[in-house]
């Protein structure tokens, strides 16, 4: 200041200090101190609900109806998931880490965490899904457009006549004729009952109704134990939907017409269970709270990788 108090040119005042100039800090940072709240909060965000998301169309795609009608359309959806969710952003972000690499005040970006976990996602989605929809959504859609026979005589009727059938109802007094049943081992112990109405106004031609199940009988003699064998309520009968167990089911019972002498000349082989209609609604049931405890299981799991993710790059960003 000059001897009159004049300020002179070039000198810094008391009130200029608070407007010197601020540290430099690179452009794209994740974690910027003047904005941090805002960048933070959009990119927790992005990355907790787009992998969930993703999981979540991929699961229900394949685990539901769209599979089973058209399923075509279904892996066509879940490529396009896989492009748009895994593949696109994948390239953006490979591109984005090559052009930011070199740079010295580079920091961590949410991108390759966003597509890491969007990997990951997919693939648990499509697994997950796959797995529900043959466990339980597959044999309710099956079920579900097979004919259902109520009150049936299993006298009155042999097998050629109810090809088409998903789910019976047998008549009261309808049960497992233990005495005649049988076993055949093919690494797996396949296990036949007959399943027979009593005290019937009918003279059976066959016996083609045969209940079944895997390691359930010692094959050595008649000890048939397998579910529903024991409630004596039971009259209801699943249909079989493996076509892979059918031929060994079908030994099984050519054994039991050898050693008991009788016949069988085209059988259907069922689950016994106590109520076909009951028993096939079970199967939606189960596949519906599966579809839900994984969503929310995977959105619990999102939501801790992605707070770990933060901690992390909070670290990595102020150390």
């Amino acid at each position: 200041m000059s001897p009159d108090g004049a300020m002179e040119y070039g000198a810094i005042g008391p009130r200029d200090v608070i407007f010197s100039e601020k540290p430099p800090c690179s452009r794209g940072k994740v974690f910027l101190h003047g904005q941090r709240h805002r960048l933070n909060v959009r990119g927790i965000l992005l990355s907790l609900f787009a992998p969930w998301l993703l999981f979540v169309f991929v699961y229900a795609v394949l685990s539901f109806r769209i599979h089973y009608g058209q399923p075509q359309i279904c892996y066509l959806l879940t490529a396009l998931a896989f492009l748009f969710g895994v593949a696109a952003p994948g390239i953006f972000a490979a591109n984005q880490t090559k052009k930011k690499i070199t740079d010295t005040n580079y920091t961590p970006s949410w991108n390759i965490y966003l597509v890491g976990t969007c990997f990951l996602a997919f693939f648990v989605g499509a697994f997950s899904g796959q797995y529900n929809y043959g466990r339980f959504m597959q044999p309710y859609y099956d079920y579900l457009n097979l004919a259902v026979y109520e009150d049936l005589d299993t006298n009155e009727f042999v097998g050629q006549q109810l090809m088409d059938a998903g789910r019976i109802n047998f008549k009261a007094g309808t049960a497992l004729e233990l005495n005649h049943s049988m076993g055949f081992r093919n690494t797996e112990m396949f296990c036949v009952a007959p399943i027979v109405t009593k005290h019937s106004p009918y003279k059976a031609l066959s016996n083609d109704f045969w209940a079944v199940g895997k390691n359930c009988c010692s094959g050595s003699q008649a000890d048939f134990h397998c579910k529903g064998f024991s409630d004596p309520t039971s009259t209801g009968a699943l249909r079989l939907i493996s076509q892979s167990d059918r031929p060994f089911y079908r030994l099984a019972v050519q054994q039991a017409e050898a050693t008991y002498k009788i016949t069988a000349t085209h059988p259907l082989f069922f689950e016994w269970v106590h109520n076909a209609d009951t028993s096939m609604e079970s199967f939606y049931t189960a596949g519906v709270a599966d579809f839900v405890m994984w969503i929310c299981c995977y959105f619990l799991f999102q939501a801790t990788l992605t707070a770990m993710a933060a901690l992390a790059f909070s670290k990595l960003v102020h150390r």
